[in-house]
């Protein structure tokens, strides 16, 4: 036995020493991923019941949901905050999908019919598989020259990422959406003309479904080509305004939707959750004040990581995208616990360009693994009176304010260094001015 043991830390070893950076991350997650097993094992399921989606009844829901806000009027009678590109996607699948749903005599349609149903419990398979299937082809291609172990980490790094068991509890199109962000982060530098205007459809269709994969634009600007990003700019214009001709809505009815549902969220998620959260219903500030306090920050937020993104030159690919990825977790949005998806991308392309373990590699390790881990779902009792009703201390709830924390904390560190750099770089440039002046 102990022979055994000592092979296994030899070999640990020799892998820790061959490939440090991915290897210490898998080491977090899988050591996490036995507590989560474990403590399920012990609880009889009860803490991994406990990390899904508070209202237990809603598993799948937001697809099933969609599927019949879709189906009749969706931006009218449905309210629905989705792009049309989506919604109109979500009407076909209705179409070929309600036919076949037993609705009693009487009754309604509602997502729970559907769900029960064997065409649309099918579909959502189909559709759920062949998005996984998407994402392994893509990732097995992305890391097809790295030198870190491929089946291991995409297993643990996005099958069994917090936020990923989490979409997938939900029925939530992000996963999608994720896919559609890869093609076009893996694509939009290509020489090839093709490779890369169909990389801008894929950032269309990525905020077709999602609105703020768009923010991706910005690395087009950033190389400067210019030329290019207005192509990519007039496509994805094109992808999230023409479907709304196959809708019953327009612009205005969109917005309208979306601001009534990000008002009505409560969390600790994103930048005006944590804001409002905090300041209004924990301290008691009043509501306007505490409202514009939250955009003031999240404007600044996001002013200077455009800048950041926009003019630091020397900043490695992965912390820009890091940094796309904290103002698409942290911007506006639901805020909810799958949010932090977005950051898979430059997670993956850091653990595939990082070769050492330095002080700097070590702290994004542990910030990207503690985005991603599998903490067991414990009950916390009590809860925050606010004037919205009362907000549970949520297994998964808690797990979501943990990413958050660690985004925020890679945030500032990415917003440090990159202002520092611009700033040691404008001072140098003024010195050389004044020397030859």
């Amino acid at each position: 036995m102990v022979d055994v043991v000592n092979r296994m830390i030899g070999a640990y070893r020799k892998e820790y020493e061959r490939r440090p950076v991915p290897t210490l991350f898998l080491t977090i997650l899988i050591a996490f991923f036995i507590i989560f097993v474990t403590a399920a094992l012990i609880t009889g399921g009860d803490t991994l019941y406990n990390v899904l989606n508070s209202d237990k009844s809603r598993f799948f829901g937001d697809y099933f949901e969609s599927i019949v806000d879709s189906y009749y009027d969706p931006y009218t009678y449905g309210n629905v905050i989705y792009p049309p590109l989506i919604v109109t996607l979500y009407a076909v699948q209705a179409h070929f999908i309600i036919p076949f749903v037993r609705i009693p005599s009487g009754g309604t349609l509602t997502p729970e019919l559907i769900r029960s149903s064997q065409m649309g419990i099918m579909v959502f398979m189909i559709i759920t598989l062949v998005t996984f299937y998407a994402l392994y082809v893509i990732y097995s291609r992305l890391v097809k020259d790295a030198d870190i172990r491929k089946e291991l980490t995409f297993f643990f790094t996005i099958l069994l990422a917090y936020p990923f068991v989490y979409a997938v509890e939900r029925g939530n199109s992000i996963i999608l959406a994720l896919v559609f962000c890869f093609i076009f982060i893996m694509g939009y530098r290509s020489e090839n003309r093709f490779v890369r205007y169909a990389s801008y459809i894929a950032l269309g269709i990525a905020a077709g479904i999602k609105i703020y994969p768009l923010i991706l634009w910005l690395l087009i600007v950033r190389n400067r080509e210019y030329r290019e990003a207005a192509v990519c700019a007039v496509i994805i214009a094109a992808l999230l305004f023409i479907p709304f001709v196959f809708t019953d809505g327009g612009p205005l009815t969109f917005i309208d939707n979306f601001l009534i549902h990000s008002e009505s969220r409560l969390g600790f998620t994103n930048i005006t959750q944590i804001t409002t959260g905090l300041l209004h219903e924990i301290c008691g500030l009043p509501d306007n004040g505490v409202t514009i306090l939250s955009y003031i920050i999240l404007g600044l937020f996001t002013l200077l990581s455009f800048i950041i993104i926009l003019f630091d030159k020397e900043m490695k690919f992965w912390k820009v995208l890091a940094l796309v990825g904290c103002n698409l977790v942290l911007g506006l949005g639901s805020g909810v616990q799958y949010q932090t998806i977005y950051l898979m991308p430059a997670m993956l392309y850091f653990l595939i360009a990082e070769k050492k373990m330095t002080k700097e590699n070590l702290f994004y390790v542990v910030c990207f693994a503690m985005m991603m881990v599998l903490i067991p779902g414990i009950e916390i009792s009590g809860a925050i009176s606010t004037s919205a009703g009362d907000v549970g201390f949520y297994p998964s709830a808690v797990i979501g304010a943990m990413e958050s924390a660690f985004v925020i904390i890679m945030a500032v560190a990415l917003l440090r260094e990159g202002l520092m750099r611009i700033y040691r770089s404008r001072s140098a440039e003024r010195r050389e001015h004044a020397a030859e002046v």
